[in-house]
């Protein structure tokens, strides 16, 4: 599948926060690392970093920095899958959320 930086980072947000059976946490860890956002990448992207301390916000276009092919194991699409749709559930997300439906819809 093809991922923006944008649906990148939230794949990585979740997968951060894995809590799991050794054997998933292997799988994980093999696919975290094609997931993770290179420094050329985020110069692409054109990423601004503005503010100090609490108050730090990041901005970047994900047109300019493009799609990353990606291919996940099974694990960790279902763990994916399974956390969205938990989150989903709940309605925590809202409008600034915009990524993690197409990323949703890309997992399948």
């Amino acid at each position: 599948m093809n991922l923006n930086i944008s649906e990148r980072l939230y794949a990585i947000r979740i997968l951060n926060d894995f809590k799991g059976g050794l054997d998933v946490l292997a799988t994980v860890l093999e696919d975290i690392k094609p997931i993770a956002i290179t420094d050329e990448e985020w110069l692409k992207a054109e990423r601004e970093i503005t503010g100090d301390g609490d108050n730090t916000t990041w901005k970047w276009n994900d047109e300019k920095g493009g799609d990353k092919e990606i291919s996940l194991q099974k694990d960790t699409l279902n763990y994916l899958k399974k956390t969205l749709d938990k989150k989903n559930d709940a309605g925590e997300f809202g409008l600034a959320d915009k990524a993690v439906i197409s990323l949703r819809k890309k997992l399948g």
